[in-house]
């Protein structure tokens, strides 16, 4: 998208632009707390929670590759990381969202010719097996639980982990008009659906000929092709190139995710305080980051999504329902409906992943991290969080409206500037009248 639009701040360099957290804080719900503060915070919250994950899964990624790809010890992949992590950091404190933009764009076109690059490469090099590619199985067809569950996984916890990502609400804000928007939208989307089907395919492609097997780190499936020997190892050009694609790509989304969690500190929780402590923050956060990412500790990057992802599905429908524009909605969708139905999503699928496991432990880790994207949790996230919320806006009815000629909290409080919420309830007004009645 173009740069300089209404998301940039003139001071801030962008870091303080309007987000769904802030669009949020000025929502009146209607509720005995203050109105949109409790729906902001949570909002800021699983903000931060699901960047800062996609940021250790982005570390973990670079270091997996170096560990087990570059064939570094341990300690040596530590700096790679280290170094994204400052380089990254430093530039989008030198520059902002305006800086994060253009290396975004400068990223995005040499990781595309790094792509079309070995997607020529793998066309002219690659031979299959003796004998030809072998008979595929039900599980490389997709026939299978995991193959069917990612029809509906996929598409719902990406939706949802991007509503809940500021590094995209930026990108929306500095559009310069709808136009633009809608044109960047639809360059991206293509751009994106073509890079992921390469990696994608031909890590397939890989496990197919039968270069990658049981014994390949399923991180590398990708790179296997690209590697002279049996293991997939960095010992060819074409190898170093992937790296290479591989590192742009996690760097750009570092860079993103960092100037998406300074905005949502600077416009939530550190509101009003100075710039330069909230930049210290994200810095002091990316270095442990960088660090743990690089480690063997965090290896598994699928489970990694899926923690973020089950988190920001199950507050997805509460979010969506606060967002409504409709004065009847707004009124019925309070704010401690919405925070309850997101409690309910987080309570209803660990409850799932328990009766599943059979125990406590397990099922929270079953329900959270190790369900392999199965669709049946993903459901039970949505569906307790959707039906939390429902009964929360049924509850909070039911109080406003009945019985008519009682004190009503939801009638009868007062605001901080002392003056009465009116119950809208046409029962009350029938029997009570509409004005503020006492205890």
């Amino acid at each position: 998208a173009d740069v300089g639009g209404p998301g940039i701040d003139a001071e801030s360099d962008g870091a303080e632009s309007d987000g769904q957290s802030t669009m949020l804080g000025g929502r009146r719900g209607g509720s005995c707390l203050r109105p949109g503060s409790g729906i902001a915070a949570l909002s800021a919250v699983v903000i931060l929670f699901n960047m800062s994950i996609a940021m250790l899964a982005e570390y973990a990624t670079l270091g997996t590759l170096f560990r087990a790809f570059v064939g570094c010890s341990r300690d040596v992949a530590v700096l790679p990381t280290l170094l994204m992590g400052v380089l990254t950091i430093g530039y989008t404190m030198a520059g902002g969202l305006y800086v994060s933009i253009l290396t975004d764009r400068l990223q995005a076109i040499v990781s595309m010719v790094l792509v079309i690059i070995l997607a020529t490469f793998l066309g002219a090099a690659f031979k299959a097996p003796e004998g030809g590619m072998p008979e595929l199985t039900r599980a490389q067809k997709g026939f299978s639980y995991v193959g069917y569950s990612s029809l509906f996984s996929m598409p719902v916890s990406l939706m949802s982990a991007t509503l809940y990502s500021e590094a995209v609400w930026q990108r929306v804000w500095a559009a310069e008009d709808d136009k633009t928007l809608r044109r960047a939208a639809c360059v991206g989307a293509l751009a994106v659906s073509v890079v992921v089907f390469f990696f994608g395919f031909v890590g397939f492609l890989a496990v197919w000929a039968g270069r990658a097997g049981e014994g390949t780190d399923p991180n590398l499936y990708f790179f296997s092709l690209f590697s002279k020997g049996s293991e997939a190892r960095l010992d060819s050009v074409p190898g170093l190139m992937a790296l290479l694609c591989a590192t742009l790509m996690s760097e750009g989304a570092v860079d993103s995710l960092q100037n998406g969690i300074t905005a949502t500190l600077s416009s939530t929780l550190l509101k009003r305080k100075p710039l330069c402590a909230t930049r210290l923050l994200v810095l002091m956060v990316n270095v442990p980051l960088a660090v743990l990412g690089a480690t063997p500790l965090v290896s598994n990057v699928l489970n990694l999504f899926l923690l973020a992802n089950m988190s920001t599905v199950a507050c997805t429908p509460p979010l969506c329902l606060a967002l409504l524009r409709s004065p009847r909605a707004r009124e019925l969708v309070t704010e401690a409906a919405v925070l309850c139905g997101c409690l309910g999503g987080v309570l209803g699928v660990s409850a799932y992943g328990v009766a599943r496991a059979g125990n406590v432990r397990e099922g929270l880790l079953l329900a959270w991290m190790t369900n392999n994207y199965g669709f049946d949790y993903i459901l039970a996230a949505l569906l307790s969080s959707a039906g939390s919320v429902l009964l929360a806006v049924a509850i909070g009815h039911l109080f406003r409206c009945w019985p008519p000629c009682r004190f009503h909290p939801a009638r009868d409080i007062q605001l901080s500037d002392s003056r009465p919420v009116q119950n809208s309830c046409p029962t009350v007004q029938k029997c009570c009248g509409s004005g503020p009645r006492n205890s």
